[in-house]
């Protein structure tokens, strides 16, 4: 699967977002996008924000995610020996559905609720305490806090275990650091395996694992096999009762694989019937346009306000930028895009999660035709965290400095602990924001509502733009560590901002 001949990966992702504003100009106007793709390349870390709060600002909202999500899909095209045709003509012709490999785990779900964090495993209803005192410190969101105890309340109430043995999940990326393959696996649910890594890594090293994992050999490569892996997860489903949870996870950078992973992953979906598709999960990257939600804009503000005399003289010296969040059309929107994970990486964030979120919530994964059928969405952002997935030094001495500002860095199995238990609140709670019969009839509400939950860290609640901060604190690093520099590109284990 590759982009349209002719277009880079930035050049595309201006000209999606200039055919946005040519059919919707009443809202997007004011945006002020360049005419040139060079300009928006070079300055999209103050565009993007900028377009951002125009969209969210319009009662068009939600149409013009569908918009840009649309125009985006029907350009992807796929090559083979045969030559170049549309994707979604690839995945249409007839394929024959690969053999099912299965191994039953174990029989009785595993899963109880625990959250690893700073040495110390919170258990039960200690997590109650825990996601409090996060919310208080300005880590996550009021409403991520509130669904964290939801989810919490009803597996201590069902006994401390989690049983989702009936569930049937596909999980696109089941072995990338931050899925959630391993708690559906503890909880008892069907998990087919869409992964380039063999799963039986992961068995041998996560123990005491349930439920039912699902291969199909020869139907796990998204980009050059994407008609077979949607087979696979129609036969998947017709195994089971028919109907899938659809998780969307897969990751990899260069060469624009973040966006071409995140468009065959919407392919897909657009392809399955909706009859099949029960719900869809994503994880949003915290370095993306986000809305920024009232309780994180109260805690810049009181952060500047008391601001040490050092991060003032920065700021007055130019070298720390402020407000953190651009600011129009009512609404407030997070600069915090990171120059050095790319273009690519922001055009799979915003259109291919951002954007196809809130479509999917309304539209439902058939948003090209009407009526519409609304599909349950999960769509969360996940914390910073410590993964292999980028290969940077800054990153690594920015990590070390993060605490000067208020920011903290998770390990993977608090970032899948928590968004994993976020993910199961969306898709068990009948009044999560992203359930499929919550809010018909108010697109603007319903998006907004469905990226509330945020584990940001504390990026969103810093009162300086994010790429700055970043620069200060892997300054800071470097001179507390040395050593991530001279020798952190030659490490085996790295770490990256990346969900």
């Amino acid at each position: 699967m590759v982009l349209p001949s002719g277009y880079t990966g930035s050049s595309l992702f201006h000209a999606m977002l200039k055919q946005a504003v040519a059919e919707f100009p009443g809202a997007l106007t004011a945006a002020e996008l360049p005419s040139q793709a060079s300009v928006f390349k070079r300055d999209y870390g103050t565009i993007l924000p900028r377009f951002e709060a125009a969209r969210v600002g319009s009662p068009e909202r939600v149409q013009i995610a569908r918009f840009i999500l649309n125009k985006t899909q029907s350009t992807l095209e796929f090559v083979n020996g045969h030559g170049r045709e549309p994707l979604s003509e690839h995945l249409a012709r007839p394929t024959e559905p690969p053999v099912l490999e299965q191994q039953v785990v174990g029989a009785e779900p595993t899963l109880k609720v625990e959250v690893p964090l700073d040495g110390t495993i919170y258990r039960g209803r200690e997590v109650l305490a825990l996601v409090d005192r996060l919310a208080e410190e300005q880590v996550l969101t009021n409403a991520a806090r509130d669904a964290l105890r939801w989810v919490v309340q009803h597996i201590e109430d069902a006994g401390g275990t989690l049983d989702l043995r009936g569930h049937s999940f596909a999980v696109l990326g089941a072995g990338a650091e931050l899925a959630s393959t391993r708690m559906l696996l503890a909880a008892g649910a069907r998990v087919l395996w869409i992964d380039l890594a063999d799963p039986g890594v992961l068995l041998a090293q996560a123990p005491g694992l349930s439920g039912t994992l699902v291969h199909a050999p020869g139907a796990n490569n998204l980009l050059e096999a994407p008609e077979r892996v949607a087979a696979a997860i129609e036969r998947f489903a017709a195994e089971g009762d028919g109907t899938v949870h659809l998780g969307m996870f897969a990751y990899a950078s260069g060469a624009s694989q973040e966006w071409r992973l995140g468009a065959a992953m919407n392919a897909i979906a657009a392809h399955l019937s909706p009859t099949i598709v029960r719900s869809i999960a994503l994880l949003v990257s915290p370095t993306s346009t986000a809305t920024v939600q009232p309780e994180c804009l109260a805690a810049a503000a009181a952060q500047l306000a008391r601001g040490s005399r050092w991060k003032s003289a920065l700021r007055h010296a130019g070298l720390l930028s402020s407000p953190g969040q651009h600011v129009g059309h009512g609404v407030h929107i997070a600069r915090a895009t990171v120059s050095i994970q790319g273009l690519s990486y922001q055009a799979a964030q915003y259109i291919s999660k951002l954007l196809a979120a809130e479509s999917y919530a309304v539209y439902g994964t058939q948003a090209q035709t009407d009526p519409s059928v609304p599909v349950t969405v999960s769509a969360n952002v996940a914390g910073i965290t410590r993964t292999r997935s980028l290969a940077h030094p800054l990153f690594q001495a920015a990590f070390i400095g993060a605490r000067h500002f208020g920011v903290r860095i998770f390990d993977p199995s608090t970032t899948r602990a928590l968004s994993g238990l976020l993910i199961l609140h969306d898709l068990l709670n009948p009044s999560a924001p992203g359930a499929a019969s919550v809010c018909p009839g108010q697109p603007g509400r319903k998006a907004s509502g469905l990226l509330s939950q945020q584990v940001h860290g504390g990026i969103y609640s810093l009162p300086y733009v994010l790429e700055h901060a970043i620069r200060i604190a892997a300054l800071i690093g470097m001179g507390r560590k040395p050593s991530v520099f001279l020798g952190g590109k030659s490490r085996a284990a790295t770490s990256a901002i990346q969900a």
